[in-house]
């Protein structure tokens, strides 16, 4: 079965028009209940997300357009899949970014002449600041090769899907 992508018509009507070759009223009818067959979730048009998927019916009575860019229902889920894993490591990679970039200025707090020069007095408080800055610098470093090994595993994943080759 052939697939298409949702790209936010506004009814089935113009989704049906949009995959088959001058339909007629009554052929219109038939691709809408056909299409809403296939994807029960066309009921409710408005909830449904842009780019999802819709199996198309075969209609063999109906042409369906030439034009339309219909591929291989895997090599359309691994392209999707594929991008929501990049998305998704571009998302953990800002993250990476900023705990790392909250940490850097943790620890510079940490050091600062200002809150040694303040706990001078204090060497409880003095112990646990340099203890809190030795978790920093553990983290820090933990947090660089966890960000190594995620970049590793996306790519890994993104290659697995084999996109260019289906």
């Amino acid at each position: 079965m052939a697939i298409a992508t949702f790209r936010g018509e506004k009814s089935v009507s113009a989704i049906a028009d949009k995959l088959f070759v001058k339909l007629t009223p009554k052929q219109r009818e038939k691709a809408e209940a056909a299409l809403i067959k296939e994807n029960p979730q066309l009921r409710e048009l408005a909830t449904v997300p842009q780019g999802a998927i819709l199996r198309v019916p075969e209609l063999p009575e109906l042409r369906a357009k030439t034009n339309r860019s219909l591929e291989n229902p895997d090599a359309q889920i691994a392209r999707n899949l594929a991008e929501a894993v990049s998305d998704y490591g571009n998302r953990l990679g800002e993250r990476f970014k900023t705990v790392q970039k909250d940490g850097k200025e943790q620890l510079a707090v940490l050091k600062s002449g200002e809150l040694r020069k303040a706990l001078a007095d204090a060497p409880a408080y003095r112990t646990i600041a340099d203890e809190t800055a030795k978790a920093l610098d553990a983290r820090a470093a933990g947090l660089g090769d966890r960000q190594k090994a995620v970049d590793a595993a996306i790519k890994q994943a993104i290659a697995a899907l084999d996109v260019g080759k289906r």
